[in-house]
């Protein structure tokens, strides 16, 4: 037995060693690919490098006075935290940010035991006087989802620009009692930023476990307040338990900086609450009134009156912006009828009702005016035509309400913020956020597509600078309620450098276009969806002079299995489809014996209903694994052994009924792999092994 057990181990450190040894030794079960494509070295494609680059800042904000910008940093030359420089000095070209750099904050440290996380980073900041800035930290966490993320702890930290020090300022963890048993859910009180109050404190939502509810309280907590508990003035308890439905869930939201919505004076106006099936809204009066009406299909912005501003969401971003009639209960729409996926609300200083939104009208970006009498729409009106076709916000006022920050954002910029100045008359650049020169990157453009069936759809084209080679359809995962921007994508400008056009769509199911055309994707994996890329991908081919000796189609998750079934569906269209993480046998994800974490959910079956229905006939229609014979484009598929929402047994299935019709295929997995292209060194292993493929290179 022992001796069993010594081999066991030693075959076990042999298989490490191996790993380790071999760059990229987590890639495995390859076929008809030479395992050297795998192994890339840190150099060899110029382009690869550019594009994966670390930006150099990932946010920048103004100070109260004005006086000093603060960067949070995720540049490589930088340790990441944050860069504090006075404005002045950042703006002389004889000194710039080495020089005028007071401050920088490396925010690593020793892991925290107690609430499971290795280590703890800086996630997010806040100034909230002139001279102090909350520093918010997270933890770096594996999510079986979405891999190694930052999960957000409550834990804060007070940084003086003056005498460049940190004062532990909140953990939400208290000490266990001398004597007696507490769980960790009784002493854990998750704390979240609301908003700056005055020079000597700031708002906080603390949230409390009474009777198995929390219950969230608006706190001024002084920044002379020094260890643990997040305790201070108590400016607002919430009589109802902090609780919602979200994503067939009920999760507290005590944590959310939308729990209170204030007033002019800081003082809250509404907060919120949930039963199992719907959110409320609740007067923060003496008995706390409910608003008897079903709020969980909307984001609440602000208050005016009796009037609330919200943001109508459906799946990921906003596609329209309503308001509520307290007195009558009635909500109404306040965006044109052609506009829709809501990009930014703008805000005057110390004012929550948003007088401007950019938005997307008929696939292209405007901004939509509430009040062209206010002072910063008029602002905002003068310079946005100096900026076409890019989404462009005006915020971060100082208190003297003469200077700002304007951030403009689109595909081939990446991000510029500027420093906009009243007094001055001036508009001055602070920076992009990529390190990417923009000589080196693609320019975006919207695209409209009738489809078919009349409807109207949209989707972005990125073209190479020189002769298009190619043209490849990237196709987006979900389907519901995922959606493609025109924001910048790595794998789009590195394809794009190679001389790839490349294709993103928005079809039907899609989020930010509203419920029906959400709804209208329902039970159409493989027919509606298909057809809306196929009918966007013979548009542009069109455009392009394209056949389809030189089209392509790759995706991942849904777009993974999109583009294996355009294999068979609209093989005259492509040449070569390429799927990651995808379903392929639709009957054993309907039947939940695919082993996905859906399967396990209480409501899976009433998920299963609505979104496949049980129709066996088109299950097996729209079902790659059995139209394997029907194939006839080059195929590639990819998969992560770590994988919780399609499992291996997918392309297991897939590999077995190719090879069983004799059709040639390429493929391989990887071990480390869940449900996303990976980290850095996941992405250099195998990106350059699906561009070589998509060009007919490998």
């Amino acid at each position: 037995m022992f001796r069993a057990l010594r081999t066991f181990l030693l075959l076990l450190l042999i298989n490490n060693y191996l790993l380790a040894s071999s760059e990229y030794g987590w890639v495995q079960d390859i076929v008809g690919i030479d395992e050297s494509r795998f192994n890339y070295e840190d150099g060899s494609d110029a382009d690869l490098e550019l594009y994966l680059k670390n930006s150099f800042f990932s946010s920048v904000k103004l100070s109260p006075d004005g006086k000093h910008l603060a960067f949070q940093s995720k540049s490589d030359e930088f340790t990441e935290g944050i860069l504090v420089a006075k404005t002045d000095d950042f703006l002389d070209p004889n000194k710039g940010l080495e020089k005028a750099t007071v401050a920088k904050a490396a925010m690593k440290s020793s892991s925290d035991k107690v609430l499971g996380v290795p280590a703890l980073y800086l996630c997010d900041f806040n100034w909230v006087s002139n001279s102090i800035i909350l520093v918010e930290v997270c933890g770096k966490q594996f999510d079986r989802l979405q891999g190694e993320i930052f999960s957000s702890l409550g834990i804060f930290k007070l940084f003086n620009i003056k005498t460049k020090e940190f004062k532990n300022f909140i953990y939400p963890l208290e000490p266990p009692p001398r004597k007696g048993s507490s769980t960790f859910a009784d002493r854990y009180k998750p704390v979240t930023f609301i908003s700056a109050y005055d020079d000597e404190g700031v708002l906080m939502s603390v949230a409390e476990n009474k009777r198995g509810f929390r219950y969230a309280y608006l706190r001024k907590i002084p920044f002379d307040k020094r260890g643990t508990k997040p305790n201070g003035e108590d400016i607002y308890v919430s009589q109802k338990p902090c609780q919602y439905k979200v994503m067939n869930k009920t999760n507290n939201f005590c944590n959310t900086p939308f729990i209170y919505i204030l007033g002019k004076d800081k003082k809250p106006a509404l907060t919120f609450s949930s039963d199992a099936d719907s959110v409320y809204a609740h007067y923060t009066d003496k008995n706390t009134t409910k608003i008897d009406i079903d709020l969980e299909d909307f984001t609440p912005i602000g208050l005016k009156g009796d009037f609330l501003y919200m943001a109508e969401t459906s799946g990921i971003g906003s596609h329209g912006l309503s308001v509520l009639n307290l007195k009558n209960k009635k909500i109404q729409s306040i965006i044109p009828d052609d506009c829709h996926s809501v990009l930014n609300a703008m805000n005057s200083l110390n004012n929550p009702i948003p007088y401007a939104a950019g938005m997307e009208c008929d696939g292209k970006k405007e901004i939509i005016y509430f009040d062209q009498n206010n002072r910063d729409a008029q602002i905002l009106s003068q310079l946005a035509p100096s900026f076409p076709d890019k989404t462009i916000t005006l915020g971060n006022w100082t208190d003297s309400n003469d200077r700002a920050l304007l951030t403009i954002e689109d595909s081939s910029v990446v991000q510029e913020v500027f420093l906009l100045d009243l007094k001055q008359g001036s508009l001055k650049p602070i920076g992009r956020t990529s390190n990417v020169p923009k000589d080196r990157l693609h320019k975006m453009v919207s695209k409209k597509f009738t489809t078919r069936d009349g409807e109207s759809i949209y989707g972005y084209l990125t073209k190479p600078k020189g002769k298009v080679e190619r043209l490849i359809v990237y196709i987006h995962g979900g389907p519901y309620g995922i959606r493609d921007f025109d924001s910048y994508d790595f794998s789009e400008q590195y394809l794009a450098s190679k001389g790839a056009a490349v294709l993103k769509v928005n079809y039907r199911g899609s989020g930010g276009y509203g419920t029906n055309f959400m709804e209208d994707a329902y039970k159409e994996w493989g027919g509606r969806l298909l057809n809306d890329i196929a009918d966007a991908t013979q548009a542009v081919q069109k455009e392009l002079g394209i056949g389809r000796e030189k089209t392509c189609a790759f995706g991942a998750s849904y777009g993974g299995y999109a583009a294996l079934a355009m294999a068979y569906k609209y093989s005259e269209l492509y040449e070569c489809v390429a799927g990651g993480m995808g379903v392929y046998d639709m009957q054993i994800l309907r039947d939940g014996t695919d082993d996905s974490i859906y399967t396990r959910q209480d409501d899976y079956e009433e998920m299963a209903e609505k979104f496949w229905g049980d129709n066996k006939e088109v299950l097996i229609d729209f079902s790659p694994v059995f139209n394997a014979d029907k194939m006839e484009s080059r195929i590639l598929m990819w998969h992560g052994l770590q994988d919780p929402i399609s499992p291996i047994v997918h392309m297991d299935l897939m590999k077995e009924a190719l090879e069983k019709n004799n059709v040639p295929y390429q493929a391989f997995t990887m071990s480390k792999l869940g449900h996303t292209f990976g980290q850095k060194e996941d992405i250099k292993a195998h990106l350059p092994v699906l561009k070589d493929f998509l060009f007919n290179e490998l």
